[in-house]
């Protein structure tokens, strides 16, 4: 079923430019498929485009709550959490996002938006730890390299 979701996924979004047949599309995927966890995170995932992050939010839960393959759900718990952080549930966001890089910590997306959130919840200092943790676990470069005491340092000074 995956392949088919992906193929269904991609028509759908060839109507990203009319929100009316974009909408119309993925809620007819979710009718046609209602046991569908990847249905109802695709809705969410257009709603979220829409900028109608109140509605996007229950889809995303409903589909973490369904069960989704790991590359999704951590994708749902991303957007879920981001989408907590825009409508300003800055609590549950914090809780949704530290849960996604604990559980998906190859994800720099996830800590990236987890730095965000941190940010916006005046957490400065740890969204900018977060942030360059991220980094300094997943890029391995050799000035990274050979710093990597000294950013370890103060990264953990901040």
């Amino acid at each position: 079923m995956d392949g088919n979701f992906d193929m269904l996924v991609e028509n759908g979004w060839l109507f990203k430019n009319d929100e009316n047949q974009l909408l119309h599309y993925f809620s007819d995927i979710v009718k046609k498929y209602p046991n569908s966890a990847r249905a109802k995170f695709e809705l969410g995932n257009v709603y979220d485009y829409l900028g109608q992050e109140i509605k996007a939010i229950p889809l995303y839960e409903e589909a973490l709550r369904m069960g989704l393959k790991a590359e999704w759900e951590a994708y749902a718990l991303l957007q879920l959490g981001s989408s907590l952080n825009n409508v300003g549930k800055l609590q549950d966001a914090l809780s949704v996002l530290t849960e996604a890089e604990t559980r998906f910590p190859h994800l720099l997306s996830i800590s990236m938006f987890l730095g965000i959130t941190l940010h916006n919840a005046n957490k400065e200092s740890e969204g900018m730890k977060t942030v360059l943790r991220a980094i300094m676990r997943q890029v391995k470069t050799t000035d990274l390299e050979r710093y990597s005491f000294a950013l370890d340092n103060y990264i953990n000074k901040l």
